[in-house]
């Protein structure tokens, strides 16, 4: 490497911290000082008595992790081991509600079974169901976070070395046997992963707590609830308090990051890797039609049912209304889309997703190319770019806010003062979407770059070209579709994002996700089911863009 090569590397990896570590890992290192340091201490004793929220959290997440597993894991066995028709419909079905904001899903069960006013209860007659509280919760979380179960179950399928299940059915073995004895064990650790991030996700969720607990009796309070209560209480003791249930709340990630690595050791045997035979799926015989019945029910309870309920919701007069032909109407459409509230709303979220998406694919790219270019120091880039993205949204919203409270001033050779105000300002949340989904950028970066041939920009140089030339004629345009779809995700996560929004967007200032979650808490359940159609045709419409992006890797070694 040339010298003028390694300085201009050591001055980009200085050009991508600055905004990394001032925007990121600083405000957490003060949120987690403020929570341990000595203020914290003393606010040891209040925190235990705020015992019932921190219970509360971990039985939820525990609750949510272990349906999701209870689902998934079956679900994984069917739909990736067997031939069952429509696999490839039911996987798109079932992990629709990772691309789909839980709150959406809160609402689509809050319709469904509300005491008073939900279709089942009105259906069956009397409070057959009731969603609200703990078990209410832990369903939804629980249902959201299927796919991370399923996905994780499917990948470690997909590598079991089929030589294995051949040797059980050579022994004797029934199918379904092989399948419980063979395939299974070898993928307990991915599913069992797949459950701890379900716990993680659970913990650190915001608004379904928010839906259905605040208005249960009793109320059911978190730990992000109770930040946001305490957030809104604002002096410098609820602030406090605030960031010491933050604190707790971030101490999880570390710890189930830790199991789901411990995890992933635990096989005892190691799956296949190679070129191998691909495994043939097992044959249903005549339980095929039973299995598919079964399936086909729980994709139309567990997805497409919710979702119903959401568009029926949006077409009624008013939640809770008989259900009569008459009694719909698409005033509600024409009321929420055109109005203007809603059209700044969505101009707003349009500008921040777009320019978040931008800066997670630039600041992304520079952190894989200063990975493979820095070797001793790659690890380290890595993990700043991606460890934000396992923090909870409430724990970085409320890190940010406390850092940018107050109005930075730098006084420069004692002539010139620049000011950074971010607090009360858009620009804030902009940030936190920067660093909370930059991962994404990161890692499509990384993927895409260690496909290309090394010899690519080789042959740039010789040709004359310099260092920033021979990357731009060379590798950058074989990164442009994952780049695109690093840009999608970012766009899709953040126009759709609730959490962050709601605490950091200033007072009279309204993205989607704001407006969500302020028209189904405080205002008009009907009008909020408009705006979560709208949601998800935005979140089919992605996938489906992200889908044709990613048909066709571009591999050149």
């Amino acid at each position: 490497m040339s010298a003028a090569a390694s300085k201009a590397r050591w001055l980009g990896l200085g050009v991508w911290l600055l905004p990394v570590l001032c925007f990121s890992v600083l405000p957490v290192a003060a949120l987690l000082w403020r929570g341990l340091g000595p203020a914290g201490v003393e606010g040891l004793g209040w925190l235990l008595a705020e015992g019932g929220a921190l219970g509360n959290t971990l039985r939820i997440a525990t609750g949510a992790a272990a349906l999701a597993f209870a689902a998934g894991t079956p679900l994984a066995l069917v739909l990736f081991r067997t031939d069952l028709p429509l696999r490839g419909a039911f996987t798109v079905l079932f992990t629709l509600p990772s691309a789909v904001p839980a709150f959406i899903w809160g609402m689509g069960w809050l319709s469904l079974a509300s005491p008073r006013a939900g279709y089942l209860n009105r259906l069956l007659g009397g409070d057959t169901f009731d969603i609200y509280g703990p078990v209410g919760i832990a369903f939804v979380e629980g249902v959201s976070g299927l796919p991370l179960v399923l996905l994780a179950g499917a990948a470690a399928l997909r590598r079991v070395d089929p030589a294995v299940e051949e040797a059980a059915r050579v022994c004797g073995a029934s199918t379904v046997r092989a399948l419980l004895t063979t395939t299974l064990p070898l993928a307990l650790p991915s599913l069992l992963s797949g459950a701890v991030m379900v716990f993680l996700m659970a913990a650190s969720s915001f608004g379904v707590p928010y839906l259905l607990g605040v208005s249960a009796s009793p109320p059911t309070r978190v730990l992000t609830t109770r930040i946001y209560e305490l957030v809104l209480m604002g002096g410098e003791q609820g602030l406090a308090r605030a960031a010491l249930l933050a604190t707790s709340l971030l101490l999880l990630a570390p710890l189930s990051l830790l199991v789901t690595w411990a995890l992933g050791r635990a096989g005892r045997v190691r799956l296949s890797a190679g070129k191998g035979l691909s495994s043939r799926p097992f044959p249903l015989g005549r339980a095929r039609g039973l299995v598919l019945g079964t399936v086909s029910l729980a994709a139309g309870v567990l997805v497409l049912l919710p979702l119903g309920a959401i568009l029926l919701t949006s077409l009624q007069r008013s939640f809770g209304a008989a259900l009569t032909w008459e009694a719909l109407t698409l005033a509600h459409w024409s009321g929420v889309l055109l109005e203007p509230r809603t059209l700044h709303a969505l101009g707003r979220s349009v500008l921040l997703a777009a320019g978040a998406g931008l800066l997670v694919c630039a600041l992304g790219l520079a952190a894989a190319v200063l990975r493979r270019g820095l070797r001793r120091l790659g690890p380290g880039v890595e993990a700043l770019a991606v460890w934000p993205y396992a923090v909870p949204g409430t724990v970085l919203a409320l890190a940010l806010l406390l850092a940018f409270s107050r109005d930075l001033r730098f006084i420069l050779l004692d002539r010139v003062a620049f000011v950074l105000a971010l607090a009360h300002t858009p620009w804030l949340l902009l940030i936190a979407y920067v660093a909370k989904y930059l991962a994404l950028g990161a890692r499509n970066s990384e993927e895409a770059l260690a496909q290309l041939d090394a010899s690519l920009a080789e042959a740039a140089r010789v040709s004359g070209a310099g260092p920033w030339r021979a990357f731009v004629d060379a590798p950058l345009p074989l990164l442009r579709p994952a780049l695109t779809a690093a840009f999608v995700l970012a766009f899709l996560a953040c126009a759709t994002e609730i959490t962050m929004s709601v605490l950091l967007v200033p007072a009279g200032t309204d993205v989607l996700g704001t407006l969500l979650f302020e028209l189904q808490s405080y205002a008009d359940p009907a009008a909020a089911a408009v705006l979560a159609c709208a949601f998800i045709a935005l979140v089919v419409v992605g996938q489906a863009l992200l889908a044709l992006l990613t048909r066709r890797p571009v591999d050149t070694r």
